[in-house]
C-alpha cells in the first residue's frame, strides 16, 4: 500500500528500513511522520484548534476509538477461542479485517478536520487561510490521497486547501 514516493520522502538513501516500509503491516507499527518540520502557528491554525475544542472532536474521536477497540478485542477473542487460532495468527487476521474499519475511522477524522477548517475560516478570512494552508503544504511530507486515507488521521494539506477554498 505504501508508495515508493512516501518511502523516499522519509529516507535519503535506500536501506533495509526503506524496503520494510513497503509492507503494509510495517506501516501500521512504524508510521511515517506527519511533517518535515513543524508548521508556523498562525491565527488560522489557532482557530482550527479552537474549532476542535468547540465541536468536541477529541471526545467524539475517543468514543469511536473505544468502540472499535471493543469490537477488535471481541473479534480477537472469537478467533482464539472459537477457531482455536494462535495469538499471532489472530492478530494477523484482525489486521486484515480491520482495514475497512481503519478507513472508516480516518474518513471520520478527516470530516472533523474539514469541520475545524470551516470553523477557522468563519473566524478568520480566506487570505489568511490560504497563506496558512500553503505553509502547511510546504512543511508536510507529500502523500497521495489513498495513502493518507489508509494511514493518516489528517487529510493532506492539499486536500484541505482544495476542499476549503474551492467551494
Amino acid at each position: 500500500m505504501i508508495e515508493l514516493r512516501e518511502a523516499r520522502a522519509v529516507q535519503q538513501r535506500v536501506s533495509v528500513f526503506t524496503l520494510m516500509r513497503l509492507l503494509p503491516l510495517i506501516n501500521d507499527f512504524v508510521p511515517l511522520p506527519e511533517n518535515r518540520e513543524p508548521p508556523a502557528l498562525g491565527r488560522f491554525v489557532e482557530m482550527h484548534e479552537q474549532g476542535h475544542k468547540v465541536l468536541h472532536h477529541a471526545l467524539l474521536r475517543n468514543l469511536v476509538k473505544v468502540a472499535f477497540a471493543l469490537v477488535a478485542i471481541w473479534f480477537l477473542a472469537a478467533l482464539m477461542i472459537r477457531w482455536q487460532m494462535l495469538f499471532w495468527e489472530a492478530v494477523l487476521w484482525l489486521h486484515v479485517v480491520a482495514i475497512p474499519f481503519r478507513i472508516f475511522f480516518h474518513f471520520y477524522c478527516w470530516n472533523q478536520e474539514y469541520e475545524a477548517d470551516r470553523y477557522a475560516l468563519e473566524k478568520t478570512d480566506k487570505k489568511l487561510a490560504k497563506n496558512n494552508l500553503r505553509e502547511l503544504i510546504r512543511c508536510e511530507y507529500p502523500h497521495t490521497p489513498l495513502f493518507a486515507l489508509i494511514y493518516r488521521e489528517h487529510p493532506t494539506a492539499v486536500l484541505r486547501k482544495e476542499r476549503l477554498l474551492n467551494r
